[in-house]
């Protein structure tokens, strides 16, 4: 994650993320799921300007009027984890713009703890090791390490054990934000496990080859069927990207949903494939990429 010097502080991008492949291994003693999934950085950004505070007060401000702005934002909660690790007692004024929506399963609020553990380590002259970086991480958000190694990782455990994976081209794809939320927790708590879990294999080999058809055929989401049930709005989602045929290469939900993408051959089909969702009325439509 890139930490850029401004007056009187840093700005760093939090980029959103999809899941390539998500599968859900089975249940573990601490209440969480094994998972195996691969995940890419995206184009779409939060943006956090953080301002050194010498009163060794932590604020936070956000444009999203609905996002808590006390301890319960993982923004916070990075930042005191960071100073209960370091010993360090300086404060910072922290302006977060919003634009990753939250419940779409874009991991915004991981992304943006990640992007605040990197920017007070720069600001408050830290060092941290990538080693220290990755455990405060694990210990604030199960996604959280992974935006520690951008652009594209294997994540194992319950998310916490990443294995980074090089892209050598750019993909294109076209994104669907639906109004409406899904919860996390309801979506583990109603997914069944598989006695025959699948594997990770197709997705990186069809990544490490750049070709987004094969790429496209092997995208999978074990938690997409359980959200969809949760809310049948989604399914509408669903079938109009699979009625958009040759514009994409393949598609699928996010994470836990309830954002929805369909993989392009290049930034032209993803730019139509917009126009074609855009007067739907499905969700606010964006084309991002991800890449090296």
């Amino acid at each position: 994650m890139k930490v850029r010097s401004v007056a009187g502080g840093v700005e760093v991008l939090a980029p959103a993320k999809l899941n390539l492949f998500l599968e859900v291994l089975g249940r573990r003693p601490d209440g969480y799921h094994e998972i195996e999934t691969v995940m890419v950085a995206i184009s779409l950004c939060d943006t956090l300007t953080i301002q050194d505070e010498p009163t060794g007060v932590l604020r936070l401000r956000c444009n999203d009027p609905t996002l808590p702005v006390g301890a319960e934002n993982l923004v916070i909660r990075a930042a005191d984890r960071l100073r209960e690790a370091t010993g360090c007692r300086r404060g910072a004024d922290i302006e977060l713009i919003k634009a990753i929506p939250a419940q779409a399963g874009l991991a915004g609020g991981s992304s943006d703890a990640a992007a605040t553990l990197a920017g007070l380590d720069q600001l408050w002259g830290l060092g941290l090791a990538p080693e220290q970086k990755d455990a405060l991480a694990a210990e604030v958000g199960s996604d959280v390490p992974f935006f520690n190694h951008l652009p594209a990782a294997v994540c194992r455990g319950r998310g916490e054990r990443v294995e980074p994976v090089s892209l050598d081209r750019e993909y294109h794809f076209v994104l669907i934000c639906p109004p409406l939320g899904v919860s996390t927790a309801d979506v583990y708590r109603r997914v069944v496990p598989p006695e025959e879990p699948r594997a990770a294999g197709e997705i990186l080999a069809a990544l490490e080859r750049g070709e987004t058809t094969e790429l496209g055929r092997s995208l999978f989401n074990r938690l997409q069927p359980v959200a969809e049930a949760i809310r049948p709005e989604l399914i509408r989602v669903r079938d109009a990207l699979a009625d958009l045929g040759p514009l994409l290469d393949g598609s699928a939900m996010s994470g836990s949903g309830s954002a929805y993408y369909g993989l392009c051959r290049d930034r032209t089909a993803a730019r139509h494939a917009a126009e074609v969702l855009q007067p739907l009325g499905l969700g606010w439509v964006r084309v991002v990429t991800c890449g090296p």
